[in-house]
């Protein structure tokens, strides 16, 4: 299960998981078209913007930046816009 952490760079709330819990988390909102856009920032982390204006950022802890850049691939592949920033 994710953890609630707060990014210190930031100061906004995010979730620290492993890839495994980060990937089940992911399923419901891809079945229901409910993710609106994607961010990928320079240390890995991803932040999800959906369609009623919510966002969630995600810190995976248990892989490096190349997994996290397949995942956003798959999600790109599957017509979800995603930025590098």
């Amino acid at each position: 299960m994710p953890l609630q952490t707060i990014c210190l760079e930031t100061g906004v709330p995010m979730k620290s998981c492993s890839l495994e819990h980060f990937m089940e988390s992911l399923e419901p909102w891809l079945d229901n078209n409910y993710i609106r856009s994607v961010n990928l920032d320079r240390k890995g982390r991803i932040t999800f913007f959906f369609i009623d204006g919510v966002s969630d950022t995600y810190e995976i802890t248990d892989c490096d930046v190349s997994h996290i850049k397949r995942v956003c691939k798959d999600l790109s592949t599957r017509g979800i816009p995603v930025r590098e920033v």
